[in-house]
């Protein structure tokens, strides 16, 4: 969104606001603006911004859990979660998942990194899915991790 002066007379100032939504961004994010005018010898002016937008709870190595159906033996995955402001706990974790899955809660660091063991029943079939970890922190009060499990023939 940008807010900025319509009106700048020649050898004046101008002001120009930009605001960029970064909900969902985590890492390096590159964005971009091009401000017009009607001044003949510089008609545009292009802005960039450039950054690294670090979460209210780092996800490692990601959001997303897929497994394998059917799986030799109970298939397991890791995912961490840290703070990268102040301090936070795990109150509660819920799975709309049922029995396909278990999760297991381990403490890294008091308030600060925790390890869920997300474990697979399921034999056959597909399952879509998520875990929900309900949380102290002001800025994140719930993180979703996204679960799914698929055979390779796509039944």
């Amino acid at each position: 969104m940008a807010h900025f002066d319509r009106v700048i007379p020649p050898g004046g100032e101008g002001k120009i606001t930009l605001k960029v939504d970064l909900k969902g961004y985590q890492g390096k994010v590159w964005k971009s603006a091009t401000v017009t005018s009607n001044d003949p010898q510089k008609p545009s002016l292009h802005l960039n911004l450039q950054g690294k937008v670090k979460p209210w709870i780092e996800i490692r190595p990601s959001a997303f859990i897929q497994f394998k159906i059917p799986a030799e033996g109970p298939e397991e995955r890791i995912i961490e979660l840290s703070s990268t402001s102040q301090p936070f706990q795990i109150l509660k974790i819920e799975s709309s998942l049922g029995e396909k899955i278990t999760v297991q809660l381990e403490t890294l660091i008091e308030k600060k990194k925790y390890r869920l063991k997300v474990i697979n029943h399921q034999k056959e079939g597909r399952f879509l899915g998520t875990i929900k970890c309900v949380t102290d922190h002001p800025r994140k009060p719930e993180v979703l991790i996204q679960v799914s499990g698929r055979s390779d023939s796509g039944k």
